[in-house]
């Protein structure tokens, strides 16, 4: 299947999404790495535009400053073309930031099962996970997440049989299909 993709990215973006352990990460990079163009992390770029995480912002300044600057990092996403852009459910869950997101390309929702998705989380935390404070963290990220999952007709992935390779491979072919769909 890889042979048949070739190496250039869509002009649109796509957006990827998805719950704790669905991989949404090493997935958005691995596809910009083979399509060779951006992969953008909503998170990551926060934190290292404002030297905080995201819940530092929220703790330090409140919940209307983080929503604000993700706003703003939202606006300025969408100005691309041609990127992977990861962003976090509760980000995509507010309509301003998806309508933004969404036009400049698709969104796909990567899932995966839920005992996948603890068995991915006790693989990446090791003894950790054993700490309650620490599964029950993990446990309200799955919770959060899930809030996407309620906006109707956004494309999603399941990933629970999927490897990385093989996710990337789906999501590219899902990006292509978009793309030769809203050109017309």
């Amino acid at each position: 299947m890889i042979g048949s993709l070739n190496n250039s990215a869509p002009y649109h973006n796509l957006i990827l999404t998805g719950s704790v352990g669905s991989r949404v990460n090493p997935t958005g990079a691995l596809i910009a790495k083979r399509l060779g163009t951006l992969f953008i992390n909503l998170d990551t770029e926060l934190q290292t535009r404002e030297g905080y995480s995201a819940d530092d912002l929220r703790g330090l300044f409140g919940e209307a400053r983080l929503k604000r600057l993700e706003t703003e990092l939202c606006r300025e996403f969408a100005l691309r073309r041609g990127a992977v852009i990861s962003v976090n459910a509760p980000t995509l869950v507010d309509m301003e930031n998806r309508e933004r997101l969404l036009s400049s390309g698709p969104v796909l929702i990567l899932t995966c099962m839920l005992n996948e998705a603890l068995r991915r989380l006790y693989v990446a935390q090791g003894a950790r996970f054993h700490d309650p404070k620490v599964r029950g963290a993990s446990l309200n990220a799955l919770r959060r997440d899930a809030q996407v999952l309620q906006i109707p007709d956004l494309p999603r992935l399941d990933t629970t049989r999927l490897s990385i390779e093989q996710t990337a491979d789906n999501a590219i072919v899902f990006w292509r299909t978009r793309e030769t769909v809203t050109d017309r």
